[in-house]
């Protein structure tokens, strides 16, 4: 008996040909409104995170930083390369000894890598940019 490994697909509305997988790299309807709100969730923790330290005496060049990754995120563009950025930035702020906000900075960087593998979804500039691609498996 040989027994192969399939993936399985259920049909969506766009397919045509039932025997055809598809895969969509900037979904619509519920799946891109989850990955738009998932963006602003993460863009209003980080946010608020570095709010405090924008308005301080001292800004750091990195709140800066902080604060154009979301502003970058919650318009969807280059998303995958500045969430990735943005977990790299976190990861650094837990092990130079960042921990004021521990559980704060752990929620962040487990967002921006769900961001990052994810991606924007159709409601994004980089759905707009390089719009929805058919890919035949």
């Amino acid at each position: 008996m040989i027994i192969t490994r399939k993936s399985v697909c259920l049909p969506t509305l766009y397919d045509h040909n039932p025997g055809v997988e598809t895969v969509y790299r900037y979904p619509r309807g519920a799946i891109g409104a989850a990955r738009l709100l998932v963006r602003i969730a993460f863009c209003i923790l980080l946010y608020a995170n570095e709010l405090s330290d924008i308005f301080a005496r001292n800004p750091s060049a990195i709140s800066i930083v902080q604060v154009v990754i979301c502003i970058g995120l919650c318009l969807g563009l280059f998303t995958s390369v500045l969430a990735a950025i943005a977990a790299a930035l976190t990861i650094w702020a837990l092990f130079a000894g960042h921990l004021s906000h521990l559980l704060v900075q752990v929620a962040a960087l487990i967002l921006s890598l769900v961001i990052a593998i994810l991606g924007p979804g159709a409601f994004s500039v980089d759905g707009l940019l390089f719009g929805r691609r058919r890919v035949i498996r």
